[in-house]
């Protein structure tokens, strides 16, 4: 189980978050809706032992692993992909040599030319199940899109076997198939891999596709949980309201990939 409790997020004498109590189920996909500004992309980070390095920011509370504590550091078992796939990688090298990195870290620096094989099929064999090219790997970040770097940083996370993921904002500013196909793929990996996921994120149509449970976060606290199915046709905060009445009322009738695709 992922667990946060008791989380209060202040900088200076400004209130972000109060009182944030949230249970994930480590096998399901768990959802984190709130608008711009409300503090999503701050408990996200501090769930990854970031905010400690952030000046100004003080926090209370707890965050649990199956029970155990994290202490201000993050957990190897939980691995990230974060909003912004560009900044995510280094400028520097080809996209299979930044993709062995992680891997170096968590067996060690050096690779042996076998191990290092293993991992290049690995590799490939991800490429083929988030249709990426193969030749992608011979190429920097510059060279590539936005959505093909989105799904290099999912496949990163995945190298290094973790037991969960936490995703922040990981289809914003794609285009409605890249995020198709990147919902159906996540939604592949934790059916057949039970890898259980966090997302953060402010679209609903791709929350209320992707989560088993989502949580409303407005005005820095939790309105209102539960199964998307059941929380979509009773909302009851004034914010999943609006964002409910917006979908219904959506240019055109137009709904995103992620919904159409339900």
């Amino acid at each position: 189980m992922f667990t946060l409790k008791n989380i209060t997020v202040k900088v200076g004498d400004r209130s972000l978050l109060q009182n944030i109590n949230l249970t994930a189920d480590a096998k399901k996909i768990t959802g984190l809706i709130g608008k711009s500004g409300s503090g999503k992309s701050t408990l996200f980070r501090l769930t990854l032992g970031l905010l400690e390095k952030e000046a100004g920011y003080n926090w209370s509370g707890s965050i649990f692993w199956n029970d155990k504590l994290l202490i201000k550091k993050q957990n190897p078992n939980l691995q990230p992909v974060f909003q912004d796939p560009l900044a995510s990688f280094s400028p520097f090298g080809k996209m299979k040599d930044l993709l062995l990195e992680p891997i170096r870290i968590k067996h060690g620096l050096f690779l042996t030319k076998e191990k290092k094989q293993k991992e290049l099929v690995r590799i490939e064999s991800f490429c083929k199940r988030l249709d990426l090219e193969i030749d992608l790997l011979e190429k920097t970040k510059y060279e590539l899109s936005g959505g093909q770097l989105q799904r290099f940083a999912i496949l990163r996370s995945l190298l290094v076997e973790p037991e969960y993921l936490l995703l922040d904002e990981p289809v914003t500013a794609l285009d409605v198939l890249v995020q198709k196909k990147i919902a159906e793929e996540l939604k592949q990996i934790n059916q057949t891999e039970k890898l259980g996921m966090f997302i953060v994120s402010h679209d609903l149509g791709f929350l209320s596709y992707m989560c088993d449970e989502i949580f409303v976060l407005d005005g820095g606290e939790i309105a209102e949980s539960g199964n998307p199915a059941e929380i979509l046709k009773n909302p009851k905060s004034n914010l999943l309201k609006s964002l409910v009445a917006a979908r219904n009322h959506s240019f055109g009738g137009v709904v995103s990939s992620s919904e159409s695709s339900n």
